[in-house]
């Protein structure tokens, strides 16, 4: 479930990183349109190339976010299907967690430490099945 959210942080990080990169090349070719015709044609290649890496992790985020529901739905306590949901489809805090779910803090960590160790092998699979 981590290295899922890992990965998944991952490509948001490199998705805004890319849209960034893009914003920079559009204007940069805004600028250089009237310029020389190889110059036009390098920036309009870089834009391409990020196009396609960005809708590449857009697709990439999304099938993760998919495996990771799927992954979670596939367990059998609903306590722990919540407490994972909640986690890392909500980005809760385990305090909010446990006030919204009334249990004891550390009753909260038992429950999704059981939750990884029940997803971690699915998860791995998973991850290694977008890869």
């Amino acid at each position: 479930m981590k290295t899922l959210k890992n990965e998944l942080i991952r490509l948001a990080g490199q998705i805004f990183r890319n849209t960034q990169y893009l914003k920079q090349y559009e204007h940069q070719l805004a600028l250089i349109y009237s310029s020389t015709p190889e110059t036009v044609k390098r920036t309009r290649e870089r834009i391409d190339g990020l196009k396609m890496q960005i809708e590449a992790d857009s697709r990439m985020v999304e099938k993760l976010n998919a495996q990771m529901i799927a992954t979670i739905e596939a367990l059998d306590d609903w306590r722990i299907q919540e407490i994972l949901t909640r986690r890392y489809v909500n980005h809760e805090s385990f305090e909010a967690i446990a006030e919204a779910m009334n249990y004891d803090l550390r009753w909260i960590y038992r429950l999704h430490q059981q939750g990884l160790e029940l997803t971690n092998p699915l998860g791995d699979i998973l991850l290694n099945l977008a890869a």
